[in-house]
């Protein structure tokens, strides 16, 4: 049954290339930066095999992707990291950069392959995994390291290309073509491209063809859809995959611990052909308010539900209402609605479980709603422990559990209505550039025969993201100077969570103050974790300076190892920095006596791959290989922010100087002047705090000297 309540066709925005008559690039990566453009790439991060067993942990961090000399480098390590024994990288555009028709180019060198390595250049649809493979469609430009080269010492000159995809009879069907370069890929850099059209794709080495397949048949409509681009450095697989090593030690390109190679990416480009669609991410961001299902509620754009038996479903923009597992029942006789003339009732049925979800096989962009808030209307008289999730292409899924109005989303379990607020940067796996579900409900263990109702579901935009500067940031503490610029609030802005109830509270012995986070493992556990997670994200951008620095006090008398982290963005793994804690080589003076030590870690440690400006989570620590018998943490604070200066933007002479400059909203400025430059500057203000809202401000200086020097600083 399918529900249309949204009025508005929320769209993701499309930018066309046009017809040209000659092919021109019109997007690429020359990899010039010296850091990874995040507008155009992100990870698929884990170590779980991705359908193919292979061997590595494939990770977001710099150690595994990184710019060096005018190339993007991936690297594969051999190093114990999460249970694997590889590391490496798998670089994706999904919700930044997709096509459809044209001709993808890159410049690569590959790395010597021998034995086990497996880099690969290709793309995927950009419905998946909304749409599963290989119904999504595949196409790979250039694989390398294959069991056959290898049993024919050919493994540095043999590739392949090849198309994946459902075929007639709705099997996986796969044209591959191989070819043996002429020279060792791995010696320089070659030229690998995909050209592709309505009617064919080709495939090229150095500008020579090894393949052209017609894509014409109905069958093959995935290959009519964008694709977005992949860059991998696999490792092994299980038997009968590509590489046909099977085992660690059977991984010889990587001999010993510490060994390493790398892939290296001088540039990508597209260029364009009569018929090529770009999509890029920035263009199809919604924003205003978003209806999911609600009437009265203003919202800016909704989303349509459609037919998902229809012949063009995978590749449409619209959402459909989906019951898992014939968990629950559409009722007959809804409830009374909460607001307008409609709502949703679910009966609920004898299977032990509940799920539903709002499905799209099409993501839709939703990243200026990460700061935003969930919000829906339930009313049930049931007291199972219901949960609430969103999920996105990239990254995941997360759930946030409801229990009765004691809990934090919880409400009365009475049969009335009543409106539940979520905080969207608490769905902490989710990209929110590519949201594919923006609505889930499950209960573990369902109640049969009860009835749960649902209305005026819509989301929210970000808030303005709070930025302390000029002086020290506090998390946890209670001593004045370590928060001069602000302070976390406990149970306002966010709280300190215990990952699955894996540690216990114990007694406390605080550094400083009245209070501690004293701790010990949850019986029967062998890992334990925790985070200070606000609501909104913190910009701590102003801490990130030489003289920025991560303090806190900690004791411990174990011996197990754990991680100190600070986390940034949503997605699980990407924006995430850990720092291992050892005995007997533990960093910064830490000492295992039970006494307390105050540990200062400078922030320059994280940046590489935390964004200071997003922070999602403030402050982690994390063990995952025992249960631990004390740990305690106080005083956590950041040190060191420097205080914003705002460039001016004229100065005028009327009734005294006038300085402008552009205000944000939620900031304060004050306007400053000196009588000279040098390391000794004193500064002066002209005026009391200007409130900032989103308009160019001008204060006069009364006094007319040219010899003034003049700045705007932003106020902590």
């Amino acid at each position: 049954m399918i529900y249309n309540k949204a009025t508005a066709l929320g769209l993701a925005v499309i930018l066309s290339a046009g017809i040209s008559a000659h092919s021109a690039v019109i997007w690429s990566d020359e990899f010039d930066d010296t850091v990874i453009n995040k507008d155009n790439w992100t990870y698929d991060v884990g170590g779980h095999g991705f359908g193919n067993g292979q061997m590595e942990y494939n990770t977001a961090r710099s150690e595994n992707s990184y710019i060096d000399n005018g190339s993007l480098v991936i690297k594969a390590i051999r190093e114990s990291y999460s249970g694997n024994e590889f590391t490496s990288a798998r670089m994706i555009t999904q919700g930044r950069f997709a096509f459809k028709y044209g001709s993808l180019e890159a410049r690569i060198k590959m790395p010597d392959t021998e034995n086990g390595l497996w880099p690969a250049f290709w793309l995927l649809g950009n419905n998946f995994p909304g749409v599963e493979w290989p119904h999504c469609g595949e196409m790979d430009i250039v694989e390398m390291g294959s069991e056959a080269g290898i049993a024919e010492g050919k493994q540095q000159e043999r590739f392949n290309c090849a198309l994946h995809f459902s075929n007639a009879a709705e099997e996986k069907q796969s044209n591959v073509a191989w070819e043996d370069a002429p020279v060792d890929l791995s010696l320089d850099y070659h030229l690998y491209k995909v050209s592709w059209t309505p009617t064919d794709i080709t495939f090229y080495l150095d500008g020579a063809v090894v393949a052209t397949w017609d894509i014409t048949a109905d069958y093959m409509a995935e290959f009519h859809q964008p694709h977005f681009m992949i860059l991998n450095l696999a490792i092994g697989g299980w038997p009968d995959t590509y590489t046909g090593v099977t085992d660690p030690a059977g991984v010889t390109a990587l001999p010993g611990a510490g060994s390493s190679a790398i892939m290296q990416i001088d540039w990508v480009r597209l260029s364009d052909n009569p018929y090529t669609e770009l999509y890029l991410g920035e263009d199809a961001e919604e924003s205003g308010n978003f209806g999911i299902f609600t009437e009265t509620t203003p919202v800016d754009s909704s989303l349509v539900f459609g037919d998902d038996t229809a012949t063009n479903w995978p590749y449409s923009d619209e959402a459909a209402l989906y019951l898992w597992a014939d968990t629950m029942t559409v009722s007959d006789t809804p409830a009374t609605p909460s607001e307008g003339t409609e709502c949703v009732t679910f009966n609920v049925q004898s299977v032990g479980w509940l799920g539903m979800g709002v499905f799209m096989p099409n993501f839709r962009n939703m990243e200026n709603y990460s700061d935003g808030t969930l919000h829906f209307d339930i009313q049930t008289t049931s007291s199972d422990i219901l949960k609430v999730g969103v999920q996105s292409s990239r990254a995941g899924q997360f759930w946030l559990p409801m229990g009765d109005e004691t809990t934090e989303f919880g409400f009365a379990r009475d049969g009335d209505w009543h409106s539940i607020s979520v905080p969207l940067n608490r769905f902490a796996n989710t990209d929110f550039k590519t949201i594919q579900q923006m609505f889930m409900l499950l209960a573990d263990s369902a109640t049969p025969g009860t009835a749960i109702s649902l209305d005026n579901i819509w989301w929210e935009p970000s808030v303005v993201r709070a930025r302390p500067s000029a002086g020290s940031f506090g998390v946890y503490t209670e001593t004045g100077t370590n928060k001069s610029a602000g302070e976390f609030g406990l149970g306002v802005d966010g709280d300190f969570f215990v990952w699955a109830d894996t540690l216990d509270p114990a007694v406390q012995d605080p550094y400083e103050g009245s209070e501690s986070l004293s701790f010990t493992s949850a019986p029967g556990l062998s890992w334990f974790g925790a985070a200070f997670t606000p609501n909104v994200k913190y910009d701590l951008s102003a801490f990130d300076n030489p003289n920025g620095t991560l303090n806190f006090a900690m004791k411990t008398s174990s011996s197990v190892p754990f991680q100190v982290g600070m986390k940034s963005g949503n997605m699980d793994g990407v924006g995430q920095k850990w720092i291992s804690f050892e005995a007997g080589s533990d960093p910064y003076g830490f000492v295992r006596d039970g006494n307390w030590h105050m540990i200062q870690i400078p922030t320059s440690n994280f940046v590489a791959d935390v964004d200071l400006s997003q922070m999602s989570q403030l402050f982690q620590i994390l063990g995952t290989e025992e249960a631990i018998s004390d740990i305690e943490l106080d005083d956590i604070y950041y040190a060191g922010g420097r205080a914003f200066k705002t460039n001016v933007v004229s100065a005028l002479i009327q009734d005294g100087v006038g300085i402008s400059w552009p205000s944000t909203d939620g900031s304060s400025y004050t306007v400053q002047w000196a009588e000279a430059i040098n390391t000794n500057t004193v500064w002066n203000s002209v005026s009391p705090a200007v409130e900032g809202d989103w308009t160019t401000k001008t204060v006069f200086d009364p006094t007319i000297d040219p010899s003034r020097f003049y700045q705007v600083v932003e106020l902590p």
